[in-house]
Protein backbone atom coordinates (compact mmCIF):
# COMPACT_ATOMS: atom_id res chain seq x y z
CA UNK A 1 0.00 0.00 0.00
CA UNK A 2 1.33 3.63 -0.86
CA UNK A 3 1.46 5.99 1.90
CA UNK A 4 2.08 9.45 2.35
CA UNK A 5 3.92 11.47 4.60
CA UNK A 6 2.44 15.02 5.90
CA UNK A 7 4.83 18.22 5.79
CA UNK A 8 5.77 19.51 8.75
CA UNK A 9 3.19 22.72 8.80
CA UNK A 10 4.99 26.15 9.05
CA UNK A 11 3.17 29.06 11.42
CA UNK A 12 1.14 31.36 9.17
CA UNK A 13 0.54 35.20 9.38
CA UNK A 14 -2.19 35.93 12.08
CA UNK A 15 -3.57 38.13 9.58
CA UNK A 16 -3.54 35.29 6.79
CA UNK A 17 -4.94 32.55 8.47
CA UNK A 18 -8.68 33.43 7.73
CA UNK A 19 -7.87 34.35 4.54
CA UNK A 20 -6.88 30.74 3.56
CA UNK A 21 -10.44 29.91 3.41
CA UNK A 22 -12.48 32.33 1.08
CA UNK A 23 -15.27 30.51 0.72
CA UNK A 24 -15.42 30.45 4.55
CA UNK A 25 -14.96 33.94 4.89
CA UNK A 26 -17.41 35.26 1.88
CA UNK A 27 -20.24 33.35 3.71
CA UNK A 28 -19.62 35.28 6.85
CA UNK A 29 -19.56 38.60 5.25
CA UNK A 30 -22.95 37.71 3.52
CA UNK A 31 -24.30 36.85 6.89
CA UNK A 32 -23.00 39.75 8.93
CA UNK A 33 -24.49 41.44 6.05
CA UNK A 34 -28.04 39.74 7.47
CA UNK A 35 -28.07 39.68 11.19
CA UNK A 36 -25.95 42.32 12.43
CA UNK A 37 -27.19 41.30 15.52
CA UNK A 38 -24.68 38.44 16.70
CA UNK A 39 -27.06 36.84 18.87
CA UNK A 40 -29.27 36.12 15.49
CA UNK A 41 -26.33 33.93 13.91
CA UNK A 42 -26.31 30.09 13.79
CA UNK A 43 -23.28 29.00 15.50
CA UNK A 44 -20.28 27.75 13.78
CA UNK A 45 -19.25 24.19 14.03
CA UNK A 46 -16.06 22.84 13.59
CA UNK A 47 -14.63 19.45 13.62
CA UNK A 48 -10.89 18.76 13.66
CA UNK A 49 -9.17 15.74 12.87
CA UNK A 50 -6.21 15.88 14.79
CA UNK A 51 -2.67 14.83 13.44
CA UNK A 52 1.00 15.06 14.79
CA UNK A 53 1.97 18.49 12.78
CA UNK A 54 -1.84 19.76 13.18
CA UNK A 55 -5.40 19.34 12.68
CA UNK A 56 -7.94 18.95 9.24
CA UNK A 57 -10.61 20.90 9.87
CA UNK A 58 -13.99 20.83 8.35
CA UNK A 59 -16.07 24.40 9.33
CA UNK A 60 -20.03 24.37 8.91
CA UNK A 61 -22.32 27.25 9.21
CA UNK A 62 -25.28 26.00 11.41
CA UNK A 63 -27.10 23.13 10.04
CA UNK A 64 -26.19 24.21 6.54
CA UNK A 65 -23.18 21.37 4.43
CA UNK A 66 -19.77 22.17 5.62
CA UNK A 67 -18.60 25.19 3.63
CA UNK A 68 -14.99 24.10 3.63
CA UNK A 69 -11.86 21.97 4.67
CA UNK A 70 -8.49 23.18 5.54
CA UNK A 71 -5.34 21.45 6.90
CA UNK A 72 -3.76 24.47 9.78
CA UNK A 73 -0.98 23.63 12.19
CA UNK A 74 -2.60 23.62 16.50
CA UNK A 75 -1.27 27.49 16.55
CA UNK A 76 -3.28 28.76 13.55
CA UNK A 77 -6.27 26.78 14.46
CA UNK A 78 -6.40 28.52 17.82
CA UNK A 79 -5.87 32.37 15.20
CA UNK A 80 -9.17 31.10 13.23
CA UNK A 81 -11.05 30.48 16.08
CA UNK A 82 -9.89 33.94 17.54
CA UNK A 83 -10.58 35.48 14.50
CA UNK A 84 -14.06 34.19 13.90
CA UNK A 85 -15.23 34.87 17.78
CA UNK A 86 -13.37 38.36 17.40
CA UNK A 87 -16.30 39.03 14.48
CA UNK A 88 -18.99 38.12 16.84
CA UNK A 89 -19.64 34.47 15.77
CA UNK A 90 -20.17 31.47 18.09
CA UNK A 91 -17.43 28.96 17.37
CA UNK A 92 -17.92 24.99 18.93
CA UNK A 93 -15.45 22.56 18.18
CA UNK A 94 -15.41 18.81 18.29
CA UNK A 95 -11.94 16.93 18.32
CA UNK A 96 -11.25 12.93 19.11
CA UNK A 97 -9.20 11.73 22.02
CA UNK A 98 -6.15 10.73 20.55
CA UNK A 99 -2.61 10.14 22.00
CA UNK A 100 -2.08 14.27 21.57
CA UNK A 101 -2.87 15.04 25.13
CA UNK A 102 -5.68 17.70 26.15
CA UNK A 103 -3.73 20.86 25.97
CA UNK A 104 -4.69 22.00 22.44
CA UNK A 105 -8.06 21.74 23.84
CA UNK A 106 -7.50 23.96 26.87
CA UNK A 107 -5.95 26.62 24.53
CA UNK A 108 -9.53 26.30 22.01
CA UNK A 109 -11.01 26.82 25.08
CA UNK A 110 -9.14 29.81 26.45
CA UNK A 111 -9.45 31.45 22.75
CA UNK A 112 -13.43 31.53 23.63
CA UNK A 113 -14.60 28.35 22.04
CA UNK A 114 -16.75 25.95 23.09
CA UNK A 115 -14.88 22.08 22.76
CA UNK A 116 -16.17 18.86 22.88
CA UNK A 117 -14.37 15.68 22.84
CA UNK A 118 -15.24 12.60 21.56
CA UNK A 119 -14.48 8.98 22.06
CA UNK A 120 -12.75 7.41 19.40
CA UNK A 121 -14.84 5.30 16.80
CA UNK A 122 -15.17 4.72 13.08
CA UNK A 123 -16.90 7.77 11.50
CA UNK A 124 -16.63 7.28 7.89
CA UNK A 125 -17.62 3.65 7.24
CA UNK A 126 -14.69 2.18 4.73
CA UNK A 127 -13.44 5.05 3.26
CA UNK A 128 -11.48 6.90 5.77
CA UNK A 129 -9.68 10.47 5.30
CA UNK A 130 -8.58 13.07 7.44
CA UNK A 131 -11.61 15.29 5.91
CA UNK A 132 -14.48 12.96 5.86
CA UNK A 133 -13.86 12.40 9.77
CA UNK A 134 -13.69 15.91 10.03
CA UNK A 135 -17.08 16.38 8.25
CA UNK A 136 -18.14 13.79 10.47
CA UNK A 137 -16.66 15.47 13.49
CA UNK A 138 -18.29 19.06 12.51
CA UNK A 139 -21.99 17.00 12.14
CA UNK A 140 -21.52 15.89 15.56
CA UNK A 141 -20.71 19.14 16.91
CA UNK A 142 -24.05 20.52 14.59
CA UNK A 143 -26.17 17.84 16.39
CA UNK A 144 -25.57 19.03 20.03
CA UNK A 145 -25.56 22.73 19.71
CA UNK A 146 -27.45 23.62 16.95
CA UNK A 147 -30.11 20.54 17.15
CA UNK A 148 -29.69 20.63 21.14
CA UNK A 149 -28.96 16.49 20.78
CA UNK A 150 -27.12 15.62 23.97
CA UNK A 151 -26.70 12.42 22.70
CA UNK A 152 -24.86 13.06 19.74
CA UNK A 153 -21.49 11.21 19.60
CA UNK A 154 -20.13 9.96 22.87
CA UNK A 155 -18.44 12.64 24.96
CA UNK A 156 -14.84 11.74 27.07
CA UNK A 157 -14.18 13.49 29.95
CA UNK A 158 -11.24 15.49 29.99
CA UNK A 159 -8.68 14.78 33.27
CA UNK A 160 -7.09 17.27 34.76
CA UNK A 161 -3.37 17.43 34.69
CA UNK A 162 -3.42 16.22 38.66
CA UNK A 163 -5.43 13.94 37.62
CA UNK A 164 -3.46 12.70 35.17
CA UNK A 165 -0.14 12.60 37.16
CA UNK A 166 -2.23 10.69 39.92
CA UNK A 167 -3.37 7.98 37.16
CA UNK A 168 0.17 7.78 35.69
CA UNK A 169 1.33 5.50 38.48
CA UNK A 170 -1.28 2.73 38.24
CA UNK A 171 -0.80 2.73 34.13
CA UNK A 172 2.94 2.83 34.36
CA UNK A 173 3.24 0.04 36.80
CA UNK A 174 0.48 -1.98 34.26
CA UNK A 175 3.07 -1.17 31.75
CA UNK A 176 6.17 -2.10 33.38
CA UNK A 177 4.45 -5.32 34.31
CA UNK A 178 3.64 -5.80 30.57
CA UNK A 179 7.64 -5.14 29.71
CA UNK A 180 8.87 -7.66 32.56
CA UNK A 181 6.08 -10.39 31.23
CA UNK A 182 8.26 -10.01 27.44
CA UNK A 183 11.40 -10.34 29.34
CA UNK A 184 10.75 -13.29 30.68
CA UNK A 185 9.49 -14.54 27.45
CA UNK A 186 12.00 -14.02 25.61
CA UNK A 187 14.10 -15.92 28.13
CA UNK A 188 11.95 -18.86 27.92
CA UNK A 189 11.60 -18.98 24.20
CA UNK A 190 15.83 -19.45 24.00
CA UNK A 191 15.28 -22.09 26.99
CA UNK A 192 13.06 -24.31 24.75
CA UNK A 193 15.15 -23.06 21.71
CA UNK A 194 18.10 -25.14 23.32
CA UNK A 195 15.45 -28.36 24.21
CA UNK A 196 14.99 -27.32 27.35
CA UNK A 197 11.08 -28.37 28.27
CA UNK A 198 11.49 -27.86 32.35
CA UNK A 199 11.35 -24.31 32.02
CA UNK A 200 10.49 -23.19 35.40
CA UNK A 201 7.98 -20.28 36.12
CA UNK A 202 9.88 -16.89 36.96
CA UNK A 203 13.02 -18.18 36.09
CA UNK A 204 14.47 -15.08 36.90
CA UNK A 205 13.36 -14.79 40.25
CA UNK A 206 15.76 -14.42 43.54
CA UNK A 207 14.98 -17.92 44.81
CA UNK A 208 14.60 -20.06 41.51
CA UNK A 209 17.75 -18.60 39.38
CA UNK A 210 20.25 -20.13 41.44
CA UNK A 211 19.36 -23.53 41.30
CA UNK A 212 18.07 -23.53 37.63
CA UNK A 213 21.68 -21.92 36.80
CA UNK A 214 23.14 -24.46 39.10
CA UNK A 215 21.26 -27.36 36.15
CA UNK A 216 22.46 -25.29 33.35
CA UNK A 217 26.05 -25.75 34.57
CA UNK A 218 25.89 -29.42 35.33
CA UNK A 219 23.93 -30.01 31.64
CA UNK A 220 26.93 -28.40 30.07
CA UNK A 221 24.64 -25.39 29.27
CA UNK A 222 26.86 -22.63 30.15
CA UNK A 223 26.26 -20.51 27.31
CA UNK A 224 22.41 -20.16 27.43
CA UNK A 225 23.14 -19.38 31.50
CA UNK A 226 25.46 -16.47 30.37
CA UNK A 227 22.51 -15.10 28.03
CA UNK A 228 20.10 -15.81 30.39
CA UNK A 229 22.07 -13.51 33.26
CA UNK A 230 22.22 -11.07 31.31
CA UNK A 231 17.90 -10.58 30.65
CA UNK A 232 18.01 -11.45 33.99
CA UNK A 233 19.70 -8.52 34.77
CA UNK A 234 16.72 -6.32 32.72
CA UNK A 235 14.07 -8.09 34.31
CA UNK A 236 15.30 -7.26 38.12
CA UNK A 237 15.67 -3.95 37.11
CA UNK A 238 12.28 -4.08 35.78
CA UNK A 239 10.80 -5.97 39.15
CA UNK A 240 12.33 -3.04 41.18
CA UNK A 241 11.00 -0.90 39.48
CA UNK A 242 7.44 -2.13 40.07
CA UNK A 243 7.82 -2.95 43.53
CA UNK A 244 8.64 0.76 44.58
CA UNK A 245 5.87 1.64 42.40
CA UNK A 246 3.85 -0.41 44.45
CA UNK A 247 4.65 1.62 47.75
CA UNK A 248 4.11 5.06 45.77
CA UNK A 249 0.42 3.64 45.35
CA UNK A 250 -0.47 2.19 48.32
CA UNK A 251 -0.08 5.55 49.80
CA UNK A 252 -3.32 6.40 47.13
CA UNK A 253 -5.34 3.70 48.32
CA UNK A 254 -8.66 5.36 49.80
CA UNK A 255 -9.29 5.91 53.42
CA UNK A 256 -10.72 4.85 56.21
CA UNK A 257 -10.05 1.41 55.25
CA UNK A 258 -13.29 0.54 56.57
CA UNK A 259 -14.98 1.90 53.58
CA UNK A 260 -12.70 -0.93 51.02
CA UNK A 261 -14.33 -4.30 50.89
CA UNK A 262 -11.69 -7.05 51.95
CA UNK A 263 -9.93 -8.53 48.96
CA UNK A 264 -10.45 -5.44 46.71
CA UNK A 265 -6.74 -4.29 47.55
CA UNK A 266 -4.90 -1.09 48.21
CA UNK A 267 -3.34 -0.80 44.29
CA UNK A 268 -6.95 -2.11 42.58
CA UNK A 269 -8.44 0.70 45.08
CA UNK A 270 -5.83 3.61 43.73
CA UNK A 271 -5.99 2.11 40.29
CA UNK A 272 -9.39 2.41 40.40
CA UNK A 273 -9.58 6.19 42.04
CA UNK A 274 -7.43 7.15 39.31
CA UNK A 275 -9.26 5.80 36.33
CA UNK A 276 -13.09 6.79 37.75
CA UNK A 277 -11.40 10.45 38.57
CA UNK A 278 -14.76 11.54 39.70
CA UNK A 279 -17.20 9.02 41.19
CA UNK A 280 -20.14 11.71 40.76
CA UNK A 281 -19.28 11.78 37.15
CA UNK A 282 -22.40 8.62 37.08
CA UNK A 283 -25.61 9.82 37.13
CA UNK A 284 -27.52 5.97 37.86
CA UNK A 285 -26.35 2.55 37.63
CA UNK A 286 -26.30 1.92 33.78
CA UNK A 287 -24.10 4.45 33.21
CA UNK A 288 -21.59 2.84 35.94
CA UNK A 289 -21.82 -0.60 34.74
CA UNK A 290 -21.56 1.01 30.91
CA UNK A 291 -18.22 2.89 31.87
CA UNK A 292 -16.56 -0.50 32.64
CA UNK A 293 -17.36 -2.47 29.22
CA UNK A 294 -19.32 -5.18 30.63
CA UNK A 295 -22.34 -4.60 29.21
CA UNK A 296 -23.77 -6.93 26.07
CA UNK A 297 -24.16 -6.43 22.79
CA UNK A 298 -27.27 -6.70 20.96
CA UNK A 299 -28.16 -6.73 17.86
CA UNK A 300 -32.67 -6.85 17.61
CA UNK A 301 -35.69 -5.90 15.85
CA UNK A 302 -39.32 -6.24 15.81
CA UNK A 303 -39.86 -9.10 19.00
CA UNK A 304 -36.50 -10.94 18.47
CA UNK A 305 -33.60 -10.11 20.80
CA UNK A 306 -30.32 -10.97 20.15
CA UNK A 307 -28.03 -10.86 23.16
CA UNK A 308 -24.02 -10.93 22.02
CA UNK A 309 -20.82 -10.94 24.16
CA UNK A 310 -20.06 -8.07 25.81
CA UNK A 311 -19.26 -4.54 24.16
CA UNK A 312 -16.14 -3.51 25.71
CA UNK A 313 -17.03 -0.03 25.22
CA UNK A 314 -15.62 0.91 28.37
CA UNK A 315 -12.51 1.27 30.68
CA UNK A 316 -9.95 -2.17 30.35
CA UNK A 317 -7.99 -1.34 33.16
CA UNK A 318 -10.73 -1.38 35.24
CA UNK A 319 -12.42 -4.43 33.83
CA UNK A 320 -9.50 -5.86 34.25
CA UNK A 321 -8.44 -5.04 37.69
CA UNK A 322 -11.72 -5.88 38.85
CA UNK A 323 -11.99 -9.17 37.37
CA UNK A 324 -9.06 -10.29 39.15
CA UNK A 325 -10.27 -8.70 42.39
CA UNK A 326 -13.44 -11.25 42.01
CA UNK A 327 -11.89 -14.22 42.77
CA UNK A 328 -9.98 -12.67 45.84
CA UNK A 329 -13.49 -11.61 46.87
CA UNK A 330 -14.81 -15.05 46.36
CA UNK A 331 -12.22 -16.03 49.13
CA UNK A 332 -12.85 -13.04 51.55
CA UNK A 333 -16.23 -12.13 51.26
CA UNK A 334 -18.27 -15.01 49.84
CA UNK A 335 -21.60 -13.46 51.47
CA UNK A 336 -21.55 -10.68 48.93
CA UNK A 337 -25.17 -10.44 46.93
CA UNK A 338 -23.17 -11.02 43.94
CA UNK A 339 -21.71 -14.14 44.65
CA UNK A 340 -24.96 -15.54 45.66
CA UNK A 341 -26.02 -15.03 42.24
CA UNK A 342 -22.91 -16.50 40.75
CA UNK A 343 -21.14 -17.95 43.12
CA UNK A 344 -22.25 -21.51 42.48
CA UNK A 345 -20.84 -21.32 39.12
CA UNK A 346 -17.35 -19.73 40.21
CA UNK A 347 -16.85 -22.22 42.34
CA UNK A 348 -17.56 -25.42 40.67
CA UNK A 349 -14.62 -27.21 39.41
CA UNK A 350 -15.55 -28.95 37.08
CA UNK A 351 -18.00 -26.44 35.23
CA UNK A 352 -17.37 -25.15 31.94
CA UNK A 353 -14.93 -22.54 31.91
CA UNK A 354 -17.11 -20.56 29.38
CA UNK A 355 -19.68 -20.27 31.98
CA UNK A 356 -17.32 -19.31 34.74
CA UNK A 357 -16.09 -16.36 32.29
CA UNK A 358 -19.57 -15.33 32.10
CA UNK A 359 -20.30 -15.22 35.48
CA UNK A 360 -17.32 -13.30 36.44
CA UNK A 361 -18.14 -10.90 33.97
CA UNK A 362 -21.42 -10.27 35.53
CA UNK A 363 -19.89 -10.53 38.75
CA UNK A 364 -17.17 -7.35 37.96
CA UNK A 365 -20.25 -5.45 36.59
CA UNK A 366 -22.11 -5.38 39.31
CA UNK A 367 -19.04 -5.29 41.54
CA UNK A 368 -17.91 -1.64 39.81
CA UNK A 369 -21.92 -0.47 40.04
CA UNK A 370 -21.27 -1.55 44.46
CA UNK A 371 -18.18 0.26 44.50
CA UNK A 372 -19.85 3.50 42.41
CA UNK A 373 -22.77 3.44 45.39
CA UNK A 374 -20.37 3.02 47.98
CA UNK A 375 -18.03 6.62 46.92
CA UNK A 376 -21.16 8.23 46.05
CA UNK A 377 -22.51 7.66 49.80
CA UNK A 378 -25.87 5.45 48.37
CA UNK A 379 -25.05 2.46 50.45
CA UNK A 380 -22.75 0.77 53.05
CA UNK A 381 -20.42 -2.43 52.69
CA UNK A 382 -23.14 -4.11 55.40
CA UNK A 383 -25.90 -3.11 53.62
CA UNK A 384 -24.67 -5.31 50.09
CA UNK A 385 -23.07 -8.12 52.43
CA UNK A 386 -19.34 -6.81 51.99
CA UNK A 387 -16.97 -6.90 55.20
CA UNK A 388 -14.87 -4.04 55.46
CA UNK A 389 -10.59 -4.48 54.63
CA UNK A 390 -9.25 -5.16 58.02
CA UNK A 391 -7.33 -2.18 60.35
CA UNK A 392 -3.61 -2.41 60.17
CA UNK A 393 -2.01 -1.43 62.71
CA UNK A 394 -0.33 1.86 61.42
CA UNK A 395 -4.48 2.66 60.22
CA UNK A 396 -5.20 2.21 64.08
CA UNK A 397 -2.83 4.72 65.42
CA UNK A 398 -3.32 6.95 62.78
CA UNK A 399 -7.20 6.86 63.59
CA UNK A 400 -5.77 7.20 67.67
CA UNK A 401 -3.78 10.35 66.60
CA UNK A 402 -6.77 11.73 65.01
CA UNK A 403 -9.04 11.17 67.86
CA UNK A 404 -6.37 12.71 70.16
CA UNK A 405 -5.94 15.66 68.17
CA UNK A 406 -9.65 16.39 68.56
CA UNK A 407 -9.81 16.33 72.09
Amino acid sequence: MKTYQLKPFTQTPRATVIERMPSLLRRLCVLEKLHTDSAQRAPICIGGDLEKAGACLAIQVGAESVAGTITLSRADVVVLVEDIIVRGWRVAVGVEACGFGWRFQAQLREAGAEVFTFATEALTGKRKTNQRDAAALARLVAGRVVHGDEKSGRIVREPSPEEQQRRFLTRHRAQLIGHRGRIEGQGRGLIYDHGIEAAPECWWGRKTWPRFAELLTRSGHAWLRDALEKMREHALYVHDQILALDDAIATLAPKPAAQQPHGLGDLTAAMLDGEVMDWHRFKNRKQAGSFVGCSPSEHSTGEGQVLGNIDRQGNRRIRSALLEAIWRMLRWNPQWRGFAKHGDILRDKRGSSVRKKKAAIACVRLLFIDLWRLNTGRTTLEAIGLKPKPAREDDSLAAIEAVAMAA
